[in-house]
């Protein structure tokens, strides 16, 4: 399919420093208006399901104690953002607990497979067509630690970022069997960039009190890269073959399979339920291999546009043979340069935007 012609769409930008509580307060303020229309699509959707907003909202409330414990800054941020929204705190609990179900496709590339010696991580956020009226990039200076930006929703949900110490972080949605009382998934991201070290940030990513986990993409600047790929209860440690690595939404290391879940109808594994992850996943592979030893970042660009697969592929379009609440389709894409401390983004399909940079810390 070829390319659209070339648009580009808004993406609100925000810088904030002090406190994390201070930071959530400003953020939460800044975002006051896009984040209630947030909460109303959430609840919207959350009103066609079994349980209720409010009784779900309650049972959350059981994960706080490990959230506390797990990552306490942002619980700081989160808390300071409630107020600054005029929202309240077991609301928007609730969003950060909710089990999403994107699908993203990622690519980690180093130094082994770069014509220009250089480390990237490529990302396409995939999620339902409303969700992109929430996409914000916010750029946070704590008091201590290394500073970092996000693409975010409504700038409380982290999702593909950088640090000033070299590292970055993107997340694919996976569907295990095990999931239980714990540190929701969303707030492993935040703690992988509040990291000083590549070490420090693997720690954060195998936490042993996870509730659920995505696979989360790591990149440092030395050319490290590798993909944590996680349930509640265990994980598997992917590294790089060639120089690079590629992920979608189904877990690829032999131990970790006995964990794939129902995507969809119950009794489903993922590939079953939404056979797209394996066919996104092998067409990265194979664009990879093709360019492997001279991958440039407009080559990753272009892998991002490819629509092989068409709707469901790596630049994803909404399905119309589905349920509109069951639509979904590439928000955004990102590409981050780790030792540059660098992040482009391209605000809605891939095969339509951009690329443009958008932090350098």
């Amino acid at each position: 399919m070829p390319r659209s012609k070339s648009r580009d769409l808004p993406l609100p930008e925000f810088s904030v420093s002090g406190s994390f509580r201070t930071m959530g307060e400003k953020t939460g303020e800044k975002f006051k208006k896009t984040f209630k229309a947030q909460m109303t699509d959430s609840k919207t959707r959350f009103a066609k399901g079994p349980v209720g907003w409010d009784k779900a909202a309650s049972d959350a409330a059981a994960h706080l104690p490990f959230s506390d414990a797990y990552n306490p800054d942002y619980m700081e941020f989160v808390r300071g953002y409630a107020e600054g929204a005029g929202v309240r705190f077991e609301d928007l609990y609730l969003l950060l607990s909710e089990d999403e179900k994107a699908q993203c496709t990622d690519v980690l590339v180093n130094q082994d497979a770069t014509a220009d010696g250089h480390t990237y991580s490529a990302h396409t956020e995939d999620w339902r067509p409303a969700s992109m009226d929430f996409v914000a990039l916010v750029k946070f200076k704590p008091k201590t630690g290394p500073s970092f930006a996000f693409v975010t929703h409504s700038g409380i949900e982290w999702i593909s970022g950088v640090n000033s110490a070299g590292l970055s972080v993107t997340g694919n949605s996976l569907y295990q069997n095990d999931t239980r009382l714990g540190t929701p998934k969303m707030l492993v991201a935040p703690k992988i960039m509040m990291a000083k070290d590549l070490s420090e940030a693997v720690t954060a990513a195998i936490d042993p009190t996870k509730g659920s986990s995505y696979n989360f993409n790591i990149a440092h600047a030395s050319g490290e890269i590798l993909c944590v790929e996680a349930s509640a209860t265990d994980y598997a440690i992917l590294y790089p073959t060639d120089g690079f690595l590629v992920h979608a939404n189904f877990h690829v290391d032999p131990k970790m399979q006995r964990y794939e879940t129902a995507f969809g109808p119950l009794g489903k594994r993922t590939i079953e339920g939404s056979p797209s992850t394996v066919i996104r996943y092998h067409r990265a592979l194979k664009l990879m291999l093709k360019t492997a030893g001279d991958v440039t970042p407009e080559g990753l660009e272009s892998l991002m546009r490819d629509h092989v697969g068409h709707p469901n592929s790596i630049c994803r379009h909404p399905d119309t043979r589905l349920p509109e609440n069951d639509r979904s389709q590439t928000n955004y894409a990102t590409l981050i340069d780790p030792a540059e401390r660098t992040l482009k983004v391209c605000m809605g399909s891939p095969c339509q935007g951009r690329f443009v940079e958008r932090v350098r810390l």
